[in-house]
């Protein structure tokens, strides 16, 4: 019988960062991934002559060389030899709210940042420097409680971080002072969250701002493919084995202890299992109904799937610059108030927002020459994608993509529909036959006011309910985001080095 250190289930973000860890530890290390190529999310495809990134936006604390961040680190820290390019702007957000219309460019930099928003709103720069200063407060602060190094002379900067984490984050700005519309403008990542401000936790919002504002905007110079075949090449060049095109069809348990799986028609046995599967799946599937713990199904239950998307990836046969784009990021908002944006996602899509991203601004080699493609992505809640016939699946989806083109072109005053070459379109239930996931969900669970990152964290410990069992990915305490899974996946190999010891 052939026993491995561990068994990694799935190739997405976290669990090509488990395996190559644990390869680099000299664990005798096990990847398997249903699909034929790693990354899940973290791909590339082709249409044409264009090779499209289905879902990079940008990556968090990448940092420059110059300025490496957090996310630069962890990325050697886990083998990968990826390249990447700086983004050093934030986002150009346009609202077509006819009683609060707006359309600046954010730039990259804290002084940067702060000088524009004075310039737009005379007098905000005080309020705004302090909400990103008492934020950057409580962002050590949740370092040192997580390192477990705090001494009661921590007391206020730990009073300050439960204030920010218990707390939404359109009542904490207004409590720095910051004006309301400058508001609407700092607010555009809750997208990336997919919670509105009244009742995502101020400190995920601010967090997000503080990090894209400090280190800018990190993308992978080749999509976000060549980064996961990274961690492949990682993992293999320390002694660990992948089985691609290769589903795990069970997890084995006994008395509440994991010790193996069910793949290929084999029986695979390890000491440790990390799981990048989506946990509905696990307990529902996976395991044995005897051996699922009752305080599974009800957690299950009580989170709230997370959002889906749809996604035009077009191909444009006129360059950016011909075309007179120059921003990489755009959000598009129909309503000035995140609540108000949120409300209209609660259909098929199109509505409430929609995220415009042309990576040739960034990478400008990234399309043939005298090409560029950009993508646009917006929000969808719920199964409504569940109700369309097959039918009129094809003619739906293309009306959505319709509706969102035209909203970007009366938006920008760009015309791009004359030099669409390539046009594809993703939907949750691409999302769903892709990833696995229910309603298709990349992002696993809605982070809650009272769900939250740092509230998963402090009982993170309460939900290890099976024994040498380990979840990573975007559904995990670390929630979602590309450096967020990574990271995940990285905490979950540590956690099993502790019980080695």
């Amino acid at each position: 019988m052939v026993k491995y250190d561990v068994i990694v289930i799935g190739a997405g973000n976290g669990g090509l960062a488990a395996a190559a860890l644990a390869s680099m530890k000299g664990m005798k290390t096990l990847l398997f991934e249903k699909h034929n190529l790693p990354g899940g999310s973290a791909s590339s495809f082709r249409r044409g002559r264009f090779e499209f990134e289905p879902s990079c936006h940008e990556i968090a604390e990448v940092g420059s060389p110059e300025k490496p961040g957090p996310t630069r680190k962890l990325f050697e820290d886990l083998g990968s030899d990826a390249q990447f390019v700086f983004e050093d702007s934030l986002y150009r957000v346009i609202c077509t709210d006819k009683k609060e219309p707006f359309n600046v460019k954010l730039p990259a930099g804290l002084e940067n940042l702060y000088n524009k928003l004075e310039e737009i709103s005379p007098g905000c720069r005080e309020s705004v420097v302090h909400f990103f200063e008492y934020q950057k407060k409580a962002m050590d602060m949740a370092e040192k409680l997580q390192a477990k190094k705090i001494s009661l002379k921590d007391l206020p900067d730990i009073m300050n971080l439960l204030r920010f984490v218990s707390r939404p984050a359109d009542k904490i700005m207004t409590m720095f002072g910051i004006p309301q519309k400058v508001q609407y403008m700092l607010s555009a990542y809750w997208t990336y969250v997919g919670e509105p401000t009244s009742t995502l936790n101020a400190f995920m919002l601010a967090m997000m701002d503080y990090v894209y504002a400090d280190y800018g905007a990190g993308l992978p110079s080749m999509f976000s493919h060549e980064l996961s075949l990274s961690f492949d090449k990682t993992i293999r060049k320390n002694g660990g084995q992948i089985f691609y095109n290769s589903p795990v069809r069970k997890i084995l348990v006994k008395k509440r202890k994991a010790y193996g799986v069910i793949a290929n028609g084999k029986k695979y046995y390890a000491d440790y299992i990390i799981c990048n599967a989506f946990p509905n799946d696990v307990f529902g599937r996976m395991i044995s109904k005897r051996e699922v713990p009752i305080i599974e199904i009800k957690r299950a239950n009580s989170r709230e799937l997370a959002l889906s998307f749809v996604n035009v990836y077009l191909g444009l046969n006129k360059s950016a610059e011909e075309l007179g784009i120059d921003d990489y990021t755009t959000f598009l908002l129909q309503k000035a108030e995140s609540d108000a944006q949120y409300k209209e996602c609660f259909g098929l899509g199109g509505k409430g927002w929609v995220i415009v991203n042309n990576l040739n601004v960034a990478i400008p080699d990234c399309s043939p020459e005298g090409t560029s493609h950009m993508s646009l992505t917006c929000a969808v809640y719920g199964d409504a994608w569940s109700k369309i016939e097959p039918k009129d699946y094809k003619k739906t989806k293309l009306k959505i993509a319709e509706q969102m083109i035209d909203y970007y072109q009366k938006s920008t005053g760009i015309i791009i529909k004359p030099y669409i070459e390539e046009i594809e379109v993703a939907t949750p239930v691409t999302f769903s036959r892709y990833l696995g996931t229910p309603n298709g969900t990349p992002y696993g669970y809605q982070t809650r006011d009272w769900d939250g990152i740092f509230l998963r964290t402090m009982n993170m410990l309460k939900e290890r309910t099976l024994k040498n069992f380990r979840f990573c990915g975007a559904h995990t305490e670390n929630s979602l985001g590309y450096n967020q899974t990574y990271k995940s996946g990285k905490i979950a190999v540590e956690e099993l080095e502790k019980k080695r010891k």
